[in-house]
């Protein structure tokens, strides 16, 4: 355990939360900087703007220990500067750096006093001298940290990460580099210590290759739905190969999040601005749009006729969050609302967030409200509550008794037995007609 700390975490998105929780967590004493008005006062009222298991309590009890102190603008004293801010991308692909130009030109002050700055945001690769001089262009206290955090796991991640990534200009001052592993390398993890560019394409290519998989996944899914195969046992049989691995090979119909998309786009757009094709990255980007729209299809094929109204149950990207961000189910909600469908959607977290994101949505306050009447229910996220409905109940009040499953959580065999026609993605589905529903 180092010795305490005063950090500055510029930043309270789930980055920056995560962040400043966690370090509060090792015993550091952290200045939460916020500059929206909105989340500030929350925090302030000791409520969090974000939903993230675990992390409302540990923020809560590091309050109580005088550990986190939320505020408008960054302070001086502090050791160490996190910068946690969001880079979301424009429509070309290219990403939005404001956030980070405004953080950084805010503490340039205190980076020429001597505070380490910290870059945990992600960025394109080859953004480090840009961001060196919002700075004020001295690159030996200037690092990078990406972050590897999963929404739903991020307090625990932090503190148990699969490995610590530092990148740094080659002026780096050693002591600020040893009070920069000091604080954030603190377990038994494997550490890499590279280059500024390095470390961002680590970063970017990681959640590349974790969009990749899901890519190929949900294409063999569809594969096998049209050769009346079960993608569960081939995902299988393909990840007992010990160079391929099963983890994140879990079909659905399309990724989405803050993280895996943005990536993808940022990333292909990066190589392209250097005459690079970038074939593979810039498929999968089309591959999971495309997959979107299999499925918008599939949905909007099961309904019965006179009928238009459809019940996604789950608006969050994926279980675990209230985070809405390129959240599949409502791009497909999106897509069957501009066709004419009535759509209702519940999620148990995400309704305001989902709101927001698509006002054409009717946001109902519980899966039984949203299924009510419905032609189609949709699993869009896979929340464990939606496992453990009253679904005999539920098939009395729907229009159809018809459930398409996104995510592969219900039982299917169970779902039949009590009359529903059931199909899910990636696996064998009978006509409406041979079911008996039509």
């Amino acid at each position: 355990m180092s010795r305490s700390r005063r950090i500055s975490v510029i930043g309270a998105g789930y980055v920056g939360l995560a962040t400043a929780v966690g370090l509060a967590v090792r015993g550091h004493e952290v200045d939460l900087v916020e500059t929206r008005a909105d989340r500030l006062e929350s925090l302030l009222a000791g409520s969090l703007p974000i939903h993230e298991p675990g992390m409302a309590a540990a923020y809560a009890d590091a309050g109580t220990r005088g550990r986190i102190h939320p505020m408008a603008s960054p302070a001086p004293g502090s050791d160490l500067l996190l910068v946690c801010v969001g880079t979301p991308i424009y429509e070309d692909g290219s990403s939005d750096l404001r956030q980070i130009e405004s953080a950084l030109r805010s503490v340039a002050d205190l980076a020429a006093s001597g505070t380490p700055v910290v870059i945990r945001s992600t960025v394109p690769a080859g953004s480090g001298e840009t961001l060196a001089e919002w700075l004020g262009g001295d690159t030996s206290r200037l690092f990078a940290n990406p972050e590897f955090l999963r929404q739903g796991h991020a307090i625990e991640d932090f503190l148990d990460p699969a490995r610590v990534v530092i990148g740094t200009f080659p002026a780096a001052d050693p002591d600020a580099l040893a009070l920069v592993k000091e604080v954030l390398y603190f377990s038994n993890c494997a550490l890499l210590v590279v280059g500024m560019a390095e470390a961002d394409l680590i970063k970017n290519g990681a959640n590349a290759f974790l969009a990749l998989k899901l890519s190929f996944a949900n294409e063999m899914a569809v594969l096998c739905e049209a050769l009346g195969a079960d993608v569960t046992r081939v995902i299988e049989g393909i990840g007992l190969d010990p160079r391929i691995g099963g983890t994140h090979m879990q079909p659905s119909f399309g990724f989405g999040g803050s993280c895996l998309p943005k990536d993808l786009c940022a990333l292909t757009n990066v190589g392209k601005s250097y005459g690079l094709a970038m074939h593979v990255t810039a498929a999968a980007s089309e591959a999971n749009a495309d997959h979107q729209l299999h499925f918008a299809n599939r949905i909007a094929d099961l309904m019965p006729p006179g009928c238009r109204r459809v019940a996604m149950l789950g608006l969050a990207f994926k279980a675990g969050t209230d985070d809405t961000r390129s959240s599949p189910a409502l791009q497909v909600a999106q897509m069957l609302f501009e066709r004419g469908f009535e759509v209702a959607g519940y999620d148990p977290q995400a309704n305001a967030n989902a709101a927001h994101e698509m006002p054409g949505l009717i946001v109902a306050t519980s899966a039984q409200s949203a299924a009510a009447g419905a032609g189609v229910t949709v699993i869009g996220t896979e929340w464990p509550e939606f496992r453990d409905l009253d679904w005999a109940y539920l098939a009395t009040i729907m229009a159809a008794p018809i459930v398409i499953d996104g995510r592969r959580l219900l039982d299917g065999e169970r779902m039949r037995a009590l009359g529903y026609h059931f199909e899910a993605v990636g696996a064998p589905t009978l006509h409406k007609a041979e079911s008996g529903i039509l």
